[in-house]
């Protein structure tokens, strides 16, 4: 957890907070939290949002397809249609794996809060595999830094 830690700060000053790469983020958006209605999609469930990298952003949306098979076509269309819209330089997209760590903790550290949930009664493997996860991403982290 450290090690990840250590690289989302390093990434944070590296990326700054200019208005090109920092602002307001949903912070939890991926397919459970987007609605379409006649051909328009809508953003709920906004109880993670606030000011943040935007490359945070897509690393969040991102996190929620890794293990698809598809997940390199989905993510290149991703990239695609959010550079439609907005930009993002190639050194940025870097972050993606460092941001995806932080969103990866998080997401063990809010699993273990509510392990106490009847929803989640297998919480022990689930903590086991998202601290596993995080290593292995850690690992891989600073081996290609």
């Amino acid at each position: 957890m450290e090690s990840v830690m250590d690289m989302v700060e390093q990434a944070r000053r590296e990326l700054g907070t200019g208005p090109d790469v920092y602002g307001l983020i949903h912070a939890d958006l991926h397919q459970e939290n987007y609605l379409f209605h006649r051909g328009h999609v809508r953003a709920i469930d906004f109880d993670d949002c606030g000011l943040g990298h935007f490359v945070y952003d897509l690393a969040a949306t991102l996190s929620e397809l890794r293990g698809r098979p598809d997940y390199a076509v989905l993510r290149a269309g991703l990239l695609r249609g959010y550079r439609a819209v907005r930009p993002l330089r190639a050194e940025h997209e870097r972050y993606l794996e460092v941001f995806y760590g932080l969103r990866l903790l998080q997401l063990t550290l809010w699993f273990l809060e509510q392990r106490e949930h009847p929803a989640f009664s297998d919480w022990e493997a689930e903590a086991r595999d998202g601290l596993t996860d995080l290593r292995m991403l850690a690992n891989r982290l600073a081996s290609s830094a």
